[in-house]
C-alpha cells in the first residue's frame, strides 16, 4: 500500500498553484508515495459567506492531515521573514498526531539573518520594528518548527526523500 503525504505550505497562494502541486505530486509519485495537496478541488463553496468558507477549508485540511501518513512543510520565508502561520499550525497538528513530519525550506540561512535587528551590548538581539528579541539558535525559523527530531531539508526532493524512509516505504 502506498504511503500518503500531505504536502503543507504557502503554494496555495501561489498564481500557479495548480501547476505547482502537480509538479509536488509528480516527484512525490516518482518517489513512490501519495502527495495529498491542500487545495479545495472540487470543494463546492458557492453557498457559503467568508467565515463559512474558511470553515470549511480548515475541516478539509485536517481531515487530509489525519488521513496521511506524514506530512512535508514548506516553511520558506512567507510574507516576512518566517513560516507561513498557517503551515506552522498544520506541522504541529500532525506532530501532535504522531506523524512524522518534515520541514523543507528555500532559505537555508538562518532566520536571524532575515530579521531587521540589533544587538545590545549584552549580545541580546533586538527586533527592530517591534523591539522584543529575536531568537538566535542559528536555525531556519522558529526553534518550535525547525529543532524536532529531523533536520530542516534544503529542498523539496531532499524533503521527499526523507519522508520516504520516515515512513516505511
Amino acid at each position: 500500500m502506498t504511503k500518503s503525504v500531505y504536502l503543507a505550505g504557502p503554494g496555495v497562494f501561489h498564481p500557479a498553484a495548480k501547476a505547482l502541486f502537480e509538479y509536488l505530486v509528480e516527484v512525490c509519485d516518482k518517489a513512490g508515495l501519495k502527495g495529498v495537496t491542500p487545495e479545495i478541488g472540487a470543494l463546492d463553496l458557492s453557498a457559503l459567506d467568508s467565515a463559512g468558507k474558511a470553515a470549511a477549508i480548515r475541516r478539509l485540511n485536517v481531515e487530509k492531515i489525519q488521513a496521511v501518513d506524514a506530512v512535508i512543510a514548506c516553511i520558506s520565508p512567507f510574507r516576512g521573514p518566517g513560516a507561513d502561520a498557517g503551515t506552522a499550525w498544520e506541522m504541529g497538528y500532525a506532530e501532535a498526531l504522531g506523524k512524522p513530519v518534515v520541514a523543507w525550506c528555500e532559505d537555508t540561512a538562518d532566520y536571524l539573518s532575515r530579521v531587521p535587528s540589533d544587538a545590545d551590548e549584552e549580545g541580546k538581539v533586538w527586533c527592530r520594528q517591534h523591539g522584543m528579541i529575536v531568537e538566535n539558535f542559528g536555525l531556519v525559523d522558529n526553534l518550535m518548527l525547525t529543532a524536532g527530531e529531523h533536520p530542516v531539508q534544503p529542498d523539496f526532493d531532499a524533503a521527499v526523500a526523507l519522508a520516504k524512509v520516515l515512513v516505511g516505504e
